[in-house]
């Protein structure tokens, strides 16, 4: 559990969806698919129909993350040592908590809306955004997140790429919503109020009882677009 103190802190930096985003393992042939389809001229996903994209109306629904805000600007050299050791304790004075409150945040940023190609790092710069933890900006998290994102899915289209970072989370839900075909169904979800009241959230709560089906092949948009064009036809 996380300590209340720390959660009040998140959500005063509008970081609520970090605590409420359903992590899930990742389908790499969805992703591998999607990137084939990216062009870095247009930032936009290429499909037989059209051109999609990511927008940050899709960050602040299926994310939680706010967009309106001051942009979040700063160095990328940035030095900063480890603050924190000990678990935090109850009594623990406010620049304690502050640095407590410093690392978990940094961490979920990592592992969550800012990962790199390692899967166990995060950039440091973030840090600078997590300084006056008693009275802390309203930053537009979303738009760092969605640039963050394009970044990565430019360098992942070259040949000559091979991993991929960023949130793949939210391209990964955002691709269940636009193509619901692609999202397997519930077939045997919790009772209603096994586990209180409905959670209020962002949308990707809608698919915390998927199960996950992973390694599809990339060519699956081409099949399933054409194949609900012949039923249609």
């Amino acid at each position: 559990m996380v300590d209340d103190r720390v959660v009040d802190i998140i959500k005063a930096l509008g970081l609520k969806g970090l605590l409420k985003t359903p992590g899930r393992e990742i389908d790499h042939g969805l992703i591998m698919a999607l990137v084939e389809r990216w062009r870095p001229e247009t930032h936009t996903f290429h499909m037989p129909h059209g051109e999609v994209t990511i927008t940050l109306q899709d960050v602040e629904v299926l994310l939680g993350l706010p967009v309106d805000g001051e942009a979040i600007t700063g160095s990328t050299q940035k030095e900063w040592s480890p603050e924190v050791v000990d678990p935090l304790l109850p009594n623990a004075e406010e620049d304690q908590l502050h640095k407590y409150a410093r690392c978990y945040i940094l961490a979920l940023l990592g592992d969550t809306f800012f990962m790199d190609k390692s899967g166990d790092r995060v950039h440091l710069m973030w840090v600078q955004q997590l300084e006056g933890l008693r009275n802390p900006r309203m930053c537009s998290w979303g738009s760092a997140c969605l640039a963050w994102f394009y970044r990565e899915l430019c360098r992942a289209s070259d040949k000559k790429a091979s991993q991929i970072g960023g949130c793949l989370l939210l391209v990964q839900y955002w691709a269940w919503v636009r193509f619901p075909y692609l999202c397997q169904t519930v077939e045997h979800g919790p009772p209603v109020g096994a586990y209180g009241p409905p959670m209020r959230g962002p949308l990707s709560l809608k698919w915390l009882w998927v199960t996950n089906k992973k390694n599809r092949h990339t060519h699956v948009f081409l099949d399933r677009w054409c194949g609900s064009r012949m039923k249609l036809n």
